[in-house]
């Protein structure tokens, strides 16, 4: 089992923290390098979506290359549940805070932070940069942009009614949970991933609906909706949902556009 020791390096204004963080991997960057930036210019989300990165928010990325077996996708749920204990770590336990499928995290139902993995080199040798940006003192007016999504956009700034955070404070926060759960997938396997994702989850055994994707010549296209109960991850990290005819059915793409309790 690997013991990650993080080393940090630090920018005002960047274009891609995930960008940059593969630069210096292709360069032969240890594992544990971090790149954290206050602001992105070129931020990215997953399906290649921009991610608005403006100043105030916390945006890094770091690197892993680990010596066993692993699945990308297993990492980009575990940061995802991560992220989530984090942002619990800096509010009362009576604020609905949850993640997402795959890997978004929700402050009262409203996104203030998400997750993007991408993978360098062959799949018995992979490094993988795991990607994360969260709104911290991302003041309202920045966020009115996302107001059309299907899950608008929140800051901590703005769930505080204006209190500022530390952005060092939350990143060691992150970093500090993320490299402990990752000693314990060593050990676990994805179980322990499955299992600390569906206790950060708000969603399980609520009626959602997802817009299921598909790929044509590597873009997403939409497809159908599909509405049913949320029941969980399977062993593959694929969502689970039990439908109104009563089938239960695995998705492996797709995005949660609703969801009522």
């Amino acid at each position: 089992m690997s013991h990650v020791v993080p080393q940090i390096f630090r920018y005002e204004s960047i274009a891609s923290t995930n960008s940059t963080l593969k630069e210096r991997a292709l360069q032969g960057a240890q594992e544990g390098t971090v790149i954290v930036a206050k602001q992105q210019t070129l931020g990215r989300g997953r399906g290649e979506r921009q991610w608005h990165s403006p100043a105030g928010g916390l945006y890094l990325s770091l690197l892993l290359t680990p010596n066993f077996t692993i699945r990308p996708t297993d990492l980009a749920l575990l940061a995802g549940a991560v992220m989530t204990q984090t942002v619990k770590s800096f509010f009362p336990s009576s604020l609905s805070v949850g993640v997402k499928w795959p890997n978004d995290c929700l402050i009262q139902g409203k996104k203030v932070g998400g997750v993007l993995c991408e993978t360098i080199g062959e799949p018995t040798r992979l490094a993988i940069i795991v990607g994360v940006g969260i709104n911290i003192n991302v003041p309202s007016s920045e966020l009115k942009a996302f107001d059309s999504r299907p899950f608008k956009a929140t800051s901590f700034l703005e769930v505080s009614q204006g209190k500022s955070f530390e952005l060092d404070k939350v990143l060691e926060s992150f970093l500090k949970f993320f490299f402990k759960a990752y000693e314990v997938y060593q050990l676990e396997g994805f179980r322990f991933i499955q299992t600390l994702w569906e206790k950060e989850c708000l969603f399980i055994g609520k009626k959602i609906e997802l817009k299921e994707t598909g790929l044509s010549l590597g873009k997403n296209i939409n497809s159908a909706s599909i509405q049913g109960t949320f029941l969980g991850i399977d062993e593959s990290g694929a969502l689970v949902l039990s439908t109104s005819q009563g089938e239960r059915k695995s998705f492996v793409t797709g995005e949660i556009t609703c969801c009522w309790s």
